[in-house]
């Protein structure tokens, strides 16, 4: 059966699909992602082992820009030797994976978040490493035995999938920072970050720090994914699988790590005709954003969030704003009860534990009673032909004197009419 090569390849072609099939539908089953764009990424994926392929036949025909050869006779010691060949390779396989996303977002806007990037980018490894896995299978399926085929098989399906995964996703979750180095930078500068090496990339190619910060990102994203690759192909080399599956296992959780974080979930890339224009004037907006950074360098992340919704309901399209948000929630504290409420949020009512739930409930029940007091106060104020006026709430420290009585005849509610203070929302 093994001697006619189209059954031979139609073999290794299913065996290959059942992991690569597994990784698609745990990934993209329950997110809203085109089916047709995750099959248009994943099968140029497929094209890119060709490709490095066919670059290797190129320089087998013209060897005078043969790069491995160049290394192989420039570099005597083995073990530096391996490290060269292996960041070479490993640059070129990130960098055309990468290649593919950057085409396909061109022509489609297939990058509106920051996940979205990591994600398509995961998608595109997965391509690749499925053309890999065939072409393993086919050239050592007749001449291994079957325990030996079957170790490799599982191995290759597990770990060294899951390697491409980790190695374009990074470099993926790098460009999409990159590709939206505007308002990233923006948020960073209003929280005192600043970055020397985007000023140096700005001063030396005299392009805007913008620009700049999205090369330094993209360059960051591809350093790291090379060395990753190439450490995994050097322990590898050497069969250290202890530290092998150490690297992919630690690796995998810095990808879902990456994974979780809001900002990788905000969409950051709109039609312009969609956007909704500011109900607030532009340079009341900026003077808030400033105060925003400054609370988020105090770490007043509670604060941070309260404004933010805020100013989301006037403008609800801010990029800058909606970073804030989202890395105010990752910057929360756990064991904030703000935060165990925010956790409820994006799960369904079925999913919650009933401690979450009376914790939900208490912050909703408490929100419906303070809507139905304004509501009162509303209604007496109207009565006595005053208005009824949301100022600020000035927190004053607790004095040891007695509280002086009210003057007689003075209403109550007095304090909730114009020039007072009052707030009714937490």
């Amino acid at each position: 059966m093994f001697d006619n090569p189209f059954v031979l390849l139609g073999i290794s072609t299913f065996f290959a699909a059942i992991p690569v099939a597994i990784w698609l539908y745990i990934l993209f089953s329950k997110n809203n992602r085109s089916k047709k764009v995750v099959a248009l990424v994943f099968g140029l994926g497929c094209l890119t082992a060709p490709a490095l392929l066919g670059l290797q036949y190129v320089w087998d025909i013209f060897p005078e820009f043969n790069l491995a050869a160049f290394i192989e006779e420039t570099i005597q010691t083995q073990s530096r030797m391996y490290i060269a060949m292996f960041v070479l390779f490993g640059a070129m396989e990130e960098i055309i994976k990468v290649y593919v996303i950057t085409v396909v977002d061109k022509k489609t806007l297939l990058i509106k978040r920051i996940g979205d990037a990591l994600r398509y980018s995961i998608a595109a490894a997965l391509g690749f490493s499925f053309t890999e896995n065939i072409y393993y299978l086919y050239e050592f399926w007749p001449v291994i035995s079957l325990g030996e085929l079957t170790g490799m098989y599982i191995f290759r399906s597990i770990f060294t999938t899951c390697a491409h995964m980790i190695f374009s996703g990074v470099f993926g979750y790098y460009y999409g920072i990159g590709k939206f180095s505007i308002d990233i930078r923006k948020q960073a500068k209003l929280t005192g970050k600043k970055s020397r090496v985007s000023q140096v990339i700005s001063k030396i190619f005299n392009i805007p720090l913008s620009r700049a910060f999205q090369q330094k990102m993209v360059l960051k994203g591809l350093i790291i994914a090379v060395f990753m690759h190439a450490t995994y192909n050097f322990l590898l080399q050497f069969n250290v699988l202890i530290p092998v599956l150490i690297f992919v296992i630690s690796g995998f959780i810095y990808l879902k790590y990456l994974l979780s974080r809001k900002a990788g979930h905000l969409i950051l890339a709109t039609d312009i005709s969609e956007k909704t224009k500011s109900t607030m004037a532009k340079k009341d907006e900026d003077v808030v954003i400033e105060l925003l950074g400054m609370w988020f360098k105090d770490k007043r992340y509670v604060d941070v969030l309260h404004v933010c919704n805020r100013l989301l309901e006037r403008d609800p399209d801010n990029n800058v704003v909606k970073l804030f948000k989202a890395k105010a929630e990752d910057k929360i504290d756990p064991k904030n009860p703000y935060k165990k409420v925010l956790g409820t949020v994006l799960k369904t009512e079925d999913e919650l534990s009933e401690k979450q739930k009376n914790i939900l409930h208490k912050h909703l029940e408490e929100k419906e009673i303070q809507k139905k007091v304004t509501k009162m106060i509303k209604e007496q104020l109207k009565k006595e032909g005053k208005k009824f006026k949301k100022p600020k709430v000035k927190k004053e420290k607790p004095s040891k004197e007695k509280t002086k009585p009210s003057k007689k005849g003075k209403s109550p509610l007095d304090q909730y009419t114009e020039g007072e203070t009052f707030k009714i929302d937490r």
